[in-house]
C-alpha cells in the first residue's frame, strides 16, 4: 500500500520531476519526496515508457557494437523487455483499455523509429542513460538522466530526451522548457564546451524538437529553477490539487481529495483492493 516505508529524497537534491511534482499537486510532492511513501501501483503508461526507453538504449548500445538490430529481433527484445516486469502492481488506468493496447503501441513506436529515424541517424553516441549532477548552489544539486548524448556528424554536443506522451510538448517550463535545456546544461559543464543542443523526441508522432543551449542561457536555467526550488521550500503547506492527472497518482486511494472520474478509475480500483485482472496472464 501507499504508506509503505521508504526513504525521503535528501533535501539538498532536486531533479526536474521533483519541481514538477509540486507544480502538479504539492500534496503528492509531501508524500513521495518529504514523507517517502511508496505508490500503490505504477500505470501502464509508465511501465511502457519505461520498457521503450530500455530497447532504445540496447538498440544503440548494439549499434556502437557494430550491430544494426533489424525490426524482428529490435521487436523480439521488446516482447521480452515487457513480460519481465509486468505484475500486479502494474495498472491500467483507462479502464476500457487492455495490456495489449499498450503492447501494440509500443510496438507501433519502435517500429516507426528504426524506419524514420534510427536507420537515418549518423549521430555518435557520447553515452547512454548517463546520471548527470550540476551544482547549483552551496545548498542545491540539480540531477538526472540523460536517456542519450551524443554529437551530430558535424561534432556538435546535444542531448535528447525520448517520449512517449500522448500529446507533444510546448516551451512551457514544465513542458519543455527546463528539463531537456538543462541536462544541456548539465552536459556544457562536464564536458567543458560552449553550446549544446537539447532535443525531445516523441516516440508517437515521430517528430523531434530542438532547442539551442549556450552558457549564457544555461545561466539563466539555473537562476530559474533555483528560483522555483526557493518557493518549494518556502511552502508551508501542501495542499491537493485534484484534476484528471489524480486517475495517475499512486497516492490517490490516500488522498481526500483526489478526483477519479470512473472511466479512469483503474489505478484506484487497485489501491483501494478492489482488484485488476493480472496484466501477464
Amino acid at each position: 500500500m501507499a504508506d509503505s516505508p521508504r526513504a525521503p529524497t535528501p533535501s539538498n537534491l532536486y531533479s526536474f520531476s521533483r519541481l514538477k511534482s509540486f507544480d502538479q499537486c504539492p500534496m503528492q510532492y509531501r508524500f513521495r519526496y518529504l514523507e517517502g511513501l511508496k505508490e500503490s501501483f505504477r500505470s501502464i503508461e509508465s511501465y511502457l515508457g519505461n520498457a521503450v526507453h530500455d530497447v532504445l538504449e540496447w538498440l544503440y548500445g548494439e549499434r556502437d557494437r557494430d550491430s544494426r538490430p533489424d525490426e524482428q529481433r529490435t521487436l523480439e527484445r521488446f516482447a521480452d523487455r515487457w513480460q519481465q516486469g509486468l505484475d500486479d502492481t502494474v495498472v491500467v488506468i483507462r479502464v476500457e483499455e487492455s495490456p495489449e493496447t499498450y503492447l501494440r503501441l509500443g510496438r507501433e513506436m519502435l517500429a516507426r523509429f528504426l524506419r524514420d529515424t534510427f536507420s537515418r541517424d549518423r549521430s555518435e553516441t557520447v553515452s547512454l542513460e548517463q546520471r548527470l549532477s550540476l551544482r547549483l548552489s552551496d545548498e542545491v544539486v540539480f540531477t538526472g538522466f540523460a536517456d542519450r548524448v551524443g554529437r551530430t556528424e558535424r561534432g556538435r554536443l546535444f542531448v535528447i530526451d525520448y517520449k512517449t506522451s500522448r500529446s507533444e510538448g510546448n516551451g512551457s517550463e514544465f513542458s519543455e522548457g527546463l528539463q531537456a535545456p538543462l541536462y544541456a546544461a548539465s552536459v556544457l559543464q562536464h564536458y567543458g564546451e560552449e553550446q549544446a543542443l537539447a532535443g525531445y523526441h516523441y516516440l508517437r508522432h515521430g517528430t523531434t524538437h530542438w532547442q539551442q543551449v549556450d552558457t549564457a542561457r544555461a545561466l539563466r536555467l539555473v537562476e530559474r529553477f533555483l528560483e522555483l526550488v526557493s518557493q518549494t521550500e518556502a511552502a508551508g503547506d501542501f495542499p491537493a490539487r485534484p484534476g484528471i492527472l489524480c486517475a495517475w497518482c499512486g497516492f490517490n486511494a490516500i488522498c481526500p481529495a483526489a478526483d477519479v472520474p470512473d472511466r479512469f478509475a483503474g489505478g484506484l480500483r487497485y489501491a483501494q483492493g478492489e482488484g485488476v485482472r493480472r496484466l501477464g496472464g
